[in-house]
């Protein structure tokens, strides 16, 4: 989510291809073709559905004047996805109506599919023949551009961008492969067949008898079905995989994104859209300069911390991975380093054009950014293009232990149950050094003084400062978690030890997240109103539901939880990274070491100042954060430059995901959420400031083109919330499943994952305050919920004043 630093001017003006009012989902990718609540767990397993189920969704307007929604009181969880498409394909069944789609919209979740063939064997292997034609010839490619050398400049922002924060699993070279193939057979299709966008986008997914075979669906490229889940039915596995024991591989790794909203491509398959009109979308450079009009607001209550918080989540739910080269590096877009050469040009590839005139990039002469698609999903179905998630879906605490058995063993000592960690010559207990100097991370001059970019569970430990200061708080505190319950049971083994301590920090984790974070999102009212806040006492839910996906969705993953982009204040970070300088000049050490007034995308090496460690941690506490509004402060959107700009590099070099994966525009997500329709501009006053909606007037030739990040962060926030009605839909149906859809939940009354009372009582006394005072003692004092700025209502308490959690329920 947070601090992808540059996000509406990252694109500039992508070629954008096409806009269509289409749907889709590809079911059988997921699931195969069960029936929602058909199998025993789930019909054991529904009180909170039904109960839900049970509200009556009404929304009244006309078409003249829409009367907006404020708020989502109504709202039902979970809602319809992709997912409940595919397990809904009987024709007879009758489908409920959702949403606020208008009279006769087809593109939505509400339709039957069909189920008719209308392709032979032998158009399907023509297709499929096709598909593995061009794959052969991006392979030939992939080889040339070996060949020639032709890679990024190491050390320019696109590098950075590919080689360390975009960094991809190695596997994820072997899915793009198998994916590219079956867009590009579904490309040949729609075209040959002249086959409707409605469709390719819902119905052809279940079409072809040759898909599954051998000759074109290759096991080693595609995500593996666990035979056997025994091992997992009390730990969880590291992928994700067994945590849902009816669908194996929901919410695991190298699983395709949910789609919330089906998806818009222009061809239907994979192209971007473009306007209703038929004309490209506006540049996204151009919006980032005509909507970003006003300074950041500051935000009345909450902390830096807030927005840190946000990222370390986003990075434990979810990362999409980029298209590489055969070595997995890598690949470069631009025609200069292709040496003007069109036909050294990656098919994957969609440079953005750089305006003459743009006022960032004009004095440097740069035309072009570089930008290589996410890598799609590899299950081997015809229709629209997926995106796969590199993580598991789950709260789990991946980001800390790793996504695979091999990430996890790297970062342990295997011993006691602790995790490895690197101590400096000050006496810091750090996250483990990754000390491999090809890392895009890692600066000679800094290795030559024994000082590395970290190693965690996630790879985009490093991409700031305060983010990897959240890493180090939570390996610290497994180990202490490790060492008292060593205490307790020191016959323990260090497997039993390990994963005791995994166990209960991923439960402190899902409470602190729930209790602290989504709260403060959503508002308490909001959240009491859809059960996503904890429960109390020994209370216990049943509410798990192996019918629920926890998976992620695109939508949440790609818009709704980047919100955190807006809060970004450099005003106020300023000051916490500029005291570091101050204080280690007074130890007498070089400032120009502690990074005073330097950038810090992909710079982590502030932490190894002496004393960095807790004057970080105050600094994060003690700022507000911007408030979530379309406004970016200069130094993030690329508009400012010189020794202000405090993220210079990481600017322009994100991917546009919103663009990239095919999200439906701002109008579709608030149908699917059942909001009121918006036809005119004008109607957007209700919940928009009206110099926004002027601005967007300006740059958007039709309220349906206007993008689902730039509006659903334009909305007025839901009654005590950060965001609007639109993305608070979006955010609570994902929040919502991660609870409901996650087998181990902390809460459950499953026998086999569950926590006996005392421990669950102590899980929920946990809190944020009591784990950074516990891990970082020099603290001495932090107001009691950090992620909320100091008030009345939330003193200053002494870290002395905060009890541990207890350990005693858990000694044998």
């Amino acid at each position: 989510m947070v601090v992808e630093y540059s996000i509406i001017n990252r694109l500039t003006s992508l070629n954008l291809n096409s806009i269509i009012f289409f749907c889709r989902r590809k079911s059988p990718r997921f699931s195969g073709s069960c029936l929602i609540g058909s199998d025993p767990i789930s019909q054991s397993k529904n009180k909170m559905r039904t109960f839900l189920a049970g509200v009556v969704v009404v929304f009244v307007f006309a078409t003249s004047e829409v009367v907006l929604a404020e708020d989502l009181k109504d709202l039902v969880l979970p809602l319809k996805d992709s997912i409940w498409y595919s397990n809904n394909q009987d024709k007879s069944k009758g489908v409920t109506q959702s949403g606020s789609y208008p009279k006769g919209d087809t593109f939505n979740w509400d339709r039957k599919p069909s189920l008719d063939p209308v392709i032979s064997e032998e158009k399907e292997r023509e297709s499929l023949e096709y598909g593995a034609g061009k794959l052969s010839k991006m392979l030939v490619l992939l080889a040339e551009l070996k060949k020639q050398g032709l890679n990024l400049l190491p050390g320019t922002a696109a590098y950075m961008h590919q080689n360390s924060f975009k960094f991809s699993h190695p596997f994820s070279a072997n899915v793009s492969k198998q994916g590219y193939l079956f867009n590009a057979a579904t490309a040949y299709l729609k075209d040959s067949l002249q086959l409707s966008l409605e469709y390719v986008t819902f119905d052809l997914q279940y079409q072809g008898s040759l898909v599954k075979t051998d000759e074109f669906c290759k096991e080693d490229m595609k995500k593996e079905e666990p035979t056997d889940c025994t091992a997992y039915m009390h730990y969880r596995s590291f992928d994700g995989t067994c945590n849902n024991l009816v669908y194996p591989t929901w919410g695991a790794t190298f699983t395709p994104l949910r789609r919330l909203a089906p998806p818009f491509y222009g061809d239907g398959v994979s192209k971007f859209r473009l306007a209703k009109n038929g004309k490209e979308l506006p540049s996204t450079r151009l919006v980032s300069s005509k909507v970003n009009l006003q300074r950041n607001a500051e935000s009345p209550s909450i902390s830096v911390l807030h927005m840190t918080f946000g990222q370390f989540l986003d990075h434990d739910l979810d990362f999409s991975p980029l298209h590489k080269d055969m070595d997995g590096k890598d690949i470069p877009c631009c025609p200069d380093i292709l040496h003007n050469d069109p036909s050294m040009l990656h098919p994957e590839c969609a440079p953005i054009a750089i305006p003459t005139n743009d006022p960032f990039y004009a004095p440097f002469n740069q035309t072009c950014m570089e930008f290589v698609r996410s890598v799609p999903d590899s299950s081997c179905f015809l229709g629209p293009r997926e995106q796969i998630n590199e993580k598991t879906s789950y709260v789990d605490g991946s980001a800390i232990y790793g996504i695979e058995k091999s990430q996890a063993d790297s970062l342990r000592e295997f011993k006691d149950g602790l995790l490895k960690f690197q101590m400096t010559k000050d006496g810091e207990e750090l996250i483990p050094p990754n000390t491999d100097l090809t890392n895009a991370c890692n600066r000679e001059e800094k290795a030559n003084v024994g000082e590395f970019c970290f190693k965690s569970g996630d790879r985009r430990v490093n991409e700031q400062p305060l983010l990897a200061l959240v890493h180090v708080m939570w390996a610290r505190y497994h180990n202490q978690l490790a060492k008292n319950l060593k205490a307790l049971n020191p016959y323990w083994s260090d497997e039993r030890l390990y994963q005791e301590a995994r166990r209960i920090l991923t439960a402190e984790l899902q409470h602190v997240t729930y209790n602290e974070y989504v709260s403060l999102i959503l508002g308490k009212k909001l959240s009491k109103k859809l059960n996503l806040l904890p429960l109390k006492g020994r209370a216990r839910t049943d509410s798990y539901d192996s019918s629920v996906s926890a998976a992620v969705s695109s939508g949440f993953a790609g818009a709704a939880f980047r919100f955190g982009h807006s809060q970004i204040s450099v005003r106020d970070l300023r000051p916490v990274f500029g005291n570091i300088g101050k204080y280690g000049a007074q130890h007498g050490q070089d400032r120009g070491r502690v990074m005073h007034r330097c950038p810090v995308f992909m710079n982590p090496f502030v932490i190894y100042t002496k004393g960095a460690v807790t004057q970080l941690m105050r600094g994060e506490v003690k700022p507000r954060t911007a408030k979530v509004d379309p406004f970016f402060t200069p130094q993030v959107t690329g508009l400012s430059r010189g020794r202000n700009a405090l993220f210079t590099g990481s600017g322009g070099h994100q991917h546009a995901t919103w663009v990239d994966h095919g999200l439906a525009p701002y109008n579709r997500f608030r149908m699917a959420c059942n909001l009121p329709l918006v036809r005119k501009f004008k109607q957007l006053k209700s919940v928009m400031d009206k110099s926004v909606v002027k601005s967007l007037k300006k740059v958007y030739s039709h309220v349906d083109d206007i993008d689902l990040f730039i509006g659903g962060l334009a909305e007025q926030p839901v009654s005590g919330g950060l965001v609007g009605p639109t993305f608070a839909c979006i955010l609570a149906d994902q929040f919502y499943r991660l609870k409901v859809g996650d087998r181990y939940w902390y809460e459950t009354d499953d026998p086999d994952t569950q926590f006996t009372t005392g421990q669950l009582k102590e899980i929920r006394k946990s809190s944020l305050a009591k784990i950074m005072c516990s891990v970082f003692p020099e603290l001495k004092e932090v107001q009691l919920w950090p992620l909320k700025l100091v008030s009345k209502k939330n003193p200053m308490v002494r870290c002395s004043s905060l009890q541990k959690t207890n350990l005693k329920p858990w000694k044998e």
